[in-house]
Parts: structure tokens; sequence; C-alpha cells
């Protein structure tokens, strides 16, 4: 009899208890006499995973492993050939690899939903369709597109991903019902998947502060996914948005002197409005840190002046910022809804806001905002 080998393939950047579900349903459903699960170091069809690899091997190891039945385990082995390239494996090469290993076995290969649904996207599919049988299972919301070819395991799965959980751990967000309690430990241990940034900014800011970043980085995500901007981008420029409001505004100006902030008519702003300061020196504070691609960098220096030329991230930033579900101010309701339907006429509601907020105190409008108000008039 031909031996069957059955292999979990993944990022696993967290592995959660849909993976674990899905491999202990493909466990029951095919009795292989062999099961790998192979973290990939970087699937080929997404961006680099967050966690280094040496984290999730153990993850992996802790949630899809050592949290199986015993009879399982007997039979479960961790494959962590495409960890150790430290490239972009295909599929079609870990399954040469592992048929020449096993000449003649049986392979059958399970991936999640949201995988099987880009199988059509993969490298080599008509190779990959002989080398070994296909299975998935439907997640809520996530059966369609799933080809045809494809297995059905049997069982109802989670309906989490790894995505939406790494979204719910950076925004603080309670996700442990969704993993293995020793991966939620060493997760909140390593300060893994933002949870490092959670707790400076916390340490760092106002509790009423802390709050506002994260309603800004919720409602920035939110609208990423309407308008089609980056979801992460725009949820860490949320994050980052008012990280210096850590510096008292007294010392703002001292700040921004000290540390050379190229910051237009800074001397104006320092004398008269020295509050404005904070967006550049949250800036600074974000790159020291190693913190944020140059578009985050850029969205978190315009989220309170603006600036000419404002790209998608740059307005998502400047809208959720001025629009964010903390925020009371009474054209803020009519402005969320309106940035769901119209986020170019949003923005234009919110530098009218603030325009007219500065006007009704008497204040200093910095020529930035002047400049891109007319630009938006003219």
């Amino acid at each position: 009899m031909r031996e069957k080998i059955l292999v979990l393939g993944g990022s696993f950047d967290p592995p959660h208890k849909g993976h674990l579900a899905l491999f202990l349903a493909a466990l029951k459903r095919l009795k292989p006499g062999l099961a790998l699960v192979v973290p990939a170091y970087q699937a080929p069809l997404k961006g680099a995973p967050e966690a280094p690899a040496k984290e999730r091997l153990e993850l992996t190891r802790l949630g899809l492993i050592d949290a199986l039945p015993a009879r399982f385990k007997r039979i479960v082995r961790l494959d962590v050939r495409e960890i150790l390239s430290r490239r972009k494996v295909y599929t079609y090469e870990t399954l040469r690899r592992l048929r020449q290993q096993h000449p003649g076995a049986e392979f059958h290969f399970a991936v999640g939903a949201d995988s099987a649904a880009s199988f059509g996207r993969w490298k080599n599919t008509r190779e990959l369709k002989a080398a070994c049988r296909w299975w998935s299972a439907a997640r809520p919301g996530s059966s369609e597109g799933i080809p045809k070819f494809f297995g059905k395991i049997p069982g109802k799965m989670p309906d989490i991903s790894s995505t939406e959980l790494r979204a719910m751990l950076a925004l603080d967000q309670d996700a442990k019902r969704w993993l293995v309690g020793s991966v939620a430990r060493r997760i909140q241990s390593r300060k893994l998947y933002g949870l490092a940034l959670l707790a400076d900014l916390k340490s760092s800011l106002s509790p009423e502060r802390f709050a506002h970043t994260l309603a800004v980085a919720g409602w920035a995500q939110e609208l990423a996914k309407i308008w089609g901007a980056d979801q992460d981008e725009a949820r860490l420029a949320g994050l980052l948005h008012d990280f210096g409001r850590s510096i008292p505004v007294p010392k703002m100006p001292a700040y921004a002197a000290a540390h050379r902030l190229s910051v237009p008519c800074r001397e104006d702003i320092a004398r008269r409005q020295p509050m404005l300061l904070h967006a550049y020196i949250s800036e600074d504070l974000s790159k020291r840190r190693g913190l944020g691609s140059s578009a985050v960098l850029q969205a978190v220096r315009r989220h309170t002046l603006g600036a000419q030329g404002m790209t998608l991230l740059d307005r998502v930033l400047y809208v959720a910022d001025a629009s964010s579900p903390d925020r009371s101010y009474r054209e803020a309701p009519a402005i969320r809804r309106l940035a769901q339907e119209d986020l170019d006429a949003a923005f234009s509601a919110c530098l009218q806001a603030k325009i007219s907020h500065a006007l009704s105190r008497g204040s200093w409008i910095h020529p930035l905002t002047v400049s891109l108000w007319n630009a938006i008039a003219a």
C-alpha cells in the first residue's frame, strides 16, 4: 500500500485556531501515515511576514503540533526547509522535493480557503494539480472562489484569518479566543504583531490620547479598505500619527529645533501654535524607531497641516484623524458618513471644519493649510 502523506502549508503569521481546525479535520478525514507542516519563509503571493521566521516556527509548533491530540502527534513533523532557504519558495518546488524524499507516496495538500481561492495565480498549476490531491475547508464568508477540484474537508471552520488577527492584535483588541493559549502567551511575552508599539504608545501617551490613537488607527484601516489603500499602512499611520504628543506642548519647539526638523514656518508655529509641531515630531520619533515606510511617515507628517498633492494614504489618515469615532464636534458624524461615500468630499469637509474652528477662535492659520484650501476651492 502506498504511503499517504498530508501536507499543510502556509505562512502561519500567526497560526490560529482556524489553522488548527483545518489540520485536525484533514487528519481525521484522510488518516495519513505522515503529516508535514510546512511554514513558508515568504509566500510568493504575500508580502514579508510580520513575525520573524524563528518566531513563526515556534508559534507553529505550539499552535499546530503541540495542540494536537496525542494520537496525531506521533505522525506529524515540522518541515523547516522553506524557512531555512531564506527565500520565496514556490509550492511546486516543495512538492518536487517531498516526492523525491518519499518516492511512490500518495500526497494530499491542505490549505485554507483564502489560499485555495488564489490557486489560479500560483506558479505551475498544471504540475501542482498532478502532483497531489488538494483539500480545503470553507469558513463563513470565504467559500467563494475555491476551485472545484479541491476536495472538501468536513467541519465548521472558525471565521478568522491571520490578516484579521494581526489587525486585532495591532489595535489592542482581545484576540485570545482565536489563539491556542501557548501561542497567545508567546505573542504577548515576545511583544509580536504590534504589541511592542502598543506598549510604547500606552506608556508615552495619556489614556485619552491613547484611546484616540486606537480609534484613528481602526478608522483609517476601515477607510483604506473602502478606498483601496493599503490597510496595514493606514493602520500603522493611525497608530503613529500622535506619537509626538508624548512631548509636552511647551517643549515641542525645543525638540523641533534640537533635531533640526524641516517644518515650514517653524518659528511662526513655535511662537503662535506650537501644537502644530506634533505631526513633524511624530514622524521623527517614528523614523528614529525604524517604524513605517516613507509613505506612512509622509502621511503622519501631513495629517495636521496637509499639503498639496496629498496621496490616497495621506487623505485617508487626514480624514480618519479629523473624523474618528471618538470625535464629537458638530460636523463629525456627517463627515464620518461622507467618508464612506466620497473620500475627497470628506477631506474637503474636514479641512473646512478645521479652518472654521480656527477662525471662530481667532487663531492663526498656517500657510500650508491656506494654500491647500485655495487649491481645493480653485
